[in-house]
C-alpha cells in the first residue's frame, strides 16, 4: 500500500503538469500517449520523482495501466482540481 500511495502522489504531478500544458489546460485532453512521452522527458515537470511513479511496476501494474487508473481517477475530480 506504502509504495502505491507513493507513486499515486508523484503521478497526479506529472498528470497535472501534462493538463497545464494543453491548450484548454484541461485533464479531458490528456492521453495516456501523451502520458508515456512526458514521462520520457526529464525536462518536463522536474519535481515529479519518475522513480516513484515507477513503485507502480512493484506492486504489479505497467506503467500504460498505471497512467490509466491515476487519469481516469484525477478526471472524476477535475472540477474540484479546477484542470
Amino acid at each position: 500500500m506504502e509504495k502505491a500511495l507513493i507513486a499515486a502522489d508523484a503521478v497526479s504531478g506529472l498528470l497535472v503538469a501534462c493538463a497545464l500544458v494543453m491548450p484548454s489546460k484541461k485533464l479531458e485532453e490528456v492521453k495516456i500517449s501523451t502520458l508515456n512521452k512526458k514521462f520520457k522527458q526529464k525536462d518536463f515537470a522536474r519535481n515529479v520523482d519518475r522513480n516513484r511513479i515507477n513503485f507502480c511496476e512493484e506492486i504489479g501494474l505497467s506503467k500504460e495501466k498505471f497512467f490509466e487508473i491515476a487519469l481516469n481517477g484525477l478526471k472524476k475530480i477535475s472540477q474540484t482540481l479546477g484542470i
